[in-house]
């Protein structure tokens, strides 16, 4: 959105008319009150809209990534590549350079090819290519899953996919973990970290999003820098229409079927709202 005012804090460097995006709590909103700490000028040549999907899935994919040192010419496979998360999973491995390997239905299968060039695809409907995708032992070097959790709707993808894993490589889950020890070592791991110890199995990462203006920043650096340069959404609610809108986003991401983010817009013009 836009920048309407400011507080009088020396260190921010927001000013009133800037175009930002940035994370609040309750931004169901026309208008939100944000830290200063979680607001970003809005990168590239993105709209508004667009932006608006940086927030949680943006954010979150990248900290999956740093903290587990994702590099150039490492082997990734996202898991749930056509969601919100699963989108910034395959661009931004893609951008840093390591060898993308997406899962997604067959209906979304060219949108994922879409999404960096070079992309390798498979379709978790089709049983020859999950069986060809678990044929291969050991080959990953992270695995990236934005699928699995503890909800009745989903499934758990690790039992089947975690041999497809390297020895020495990381299985990244972000959802409610459908092991509750695993949920239970993450939160621990949240303080642990700090004293360089990690409490969660070897080769598994669960965390908490921790958000920051650093973080924001480097995100935004592929999209200034082009190696990014879209975010895909699947929908737009616009709450001026009808008191319904929000249960409508709602349901739909409760479908599990978004392909791209959903985005809440005040007005039809998505290009400056969100």
């Amino acid at each position: 959105g836009v920048v309407l005012s400011v507080g009088t804090s020396s260190s921010c460097d927001v000013k009133v008319g800037d175009h930002v995006w940035g994370l609040s709590l309750g931004v169901a909103g026309e208008y939100a009150v944000v830290p200063c700490a979680w607001v970003a000028p809005i990168p590239g040549k993105l709209t508004h809209a667009e932006a608006a999907g940086l927030g949680v899935a943006g954010l979150t994919s990248m900290q999956a990534y740093e903290r587990n040192s994702v590099q150039k010419g490492q082997q990734v496979l996202v898991i749930g590549a056509s969601g919100g998360c699963g989108q910034f999973g395959v661009g931004l491995a893609g951008a840093i350079g390591a060898n993308v390997t997406g899962v997604c239905g067959t209906q979304n299968t060219d949108f994922v090819r879409g999404l960096y060039p070079g992309v390798s695809v498979v379709d978790y409907k089709s049983k020859t290519e999950m069986d060809a995708l678990i044929g291969k032992k050991q080959s990953f070097d992270v695995i990236y899953d934005t699928v699995s959790s503890s909800a009745p709707e989903d499934p758990d993808y690790e039992p089947t996919l975690r041999p497809v894993l390297k020895p020495d490589g990381t299985y990244i889950t972000i959802g409610p973990c459908p092991n509750v020890l695993d949920q239970i070592r993450g939160f621990l791991d949240v303080l642990t970290r700090f004293f360089q110890l990690r409490v969660q199995r070897p080769g598994y990462d669960w965390f908490l999003l921790a958000p920051s203006k650093a973080l924001m920043k480097r995100l935004n650096g592929f999209f200034n820098s082009g190696a990014l340069t879209r975010v895909a959404i699947d929908s737009v609610y616009d709450l001026t229409q009808s008191e319904d809108m929000i249960q409508l986003a709602i349901k739909r991401m409760k479908s599990r079927r978004a392909v791209g983010k959903i985005i809440l817009t005040f007005g039809n013009d998505t290009s400056i709202s969100g």
